[in-house]
């Protein structure tokens, strides 16, 4: 009985109310029908979220963003560009120290599976941010 059951694999069934496009399935539009009906409101009735495309951010996010957007916040935390928010320029020192860090752990994850352009990109962005923090704790003058 038991090797029956392992003989026989599995099935896999689509139990999502919405296609890709947004529509509502006809399976998903016949139990929001009958959920409407009865006064039950449920999850089948909610139109599906917006994706990105449709909101508006047309963004690609790849490796160099994600890098970049490490790089910014490093150079926010060095007090070289003015905080987004405060329109000022603040230093926390150790906070730069721990998106240096994060970086350098990046680099020794992705060692051999970077693109040379992505690996030169994180090369630069660790040597610059290294070389501002060393001119900020006064190690060295630039």
């Amino acid at each position: 009985m038991t090797q029956d059951r392992s003989d026989q694999g599995f099935t896999v069934t689509d139990k999502r109310h919405f296609t890709a496009q947004g529509e509502i399935r006809e399976q998903g539009a016949e139990k929001a029908a009958q959920a409407a009906s009865s006064g039950q409101a449920g999850t089948e009735a909610r139109p599906p979220r917006q994706e990105p495309e449709q909101a508006g951010a047309e963004e690609h996010i790849d490796f160099p963003s994600y890098i970049l957007t490490y790089y910014t916040q490093g150079l926010v935390l060095l007090g070289e560009v003015p905080n987004p928010y405060t329109n000022k320029k603040e230093e926390n020192l150790d906070a730069a120290r721990h998106t240096i860090e994060i970086l350098a752990m990046l680099q020794g994850k992705t060692r051999g599976n970077l693109t040379s352009e992505e690996d030169q990109l994180l090369d630069n962005v660790l040597y610059e941010l290294r070389m501002k923090f060393m001119a900020r704790t006064n190690r060295i003058k630039l």
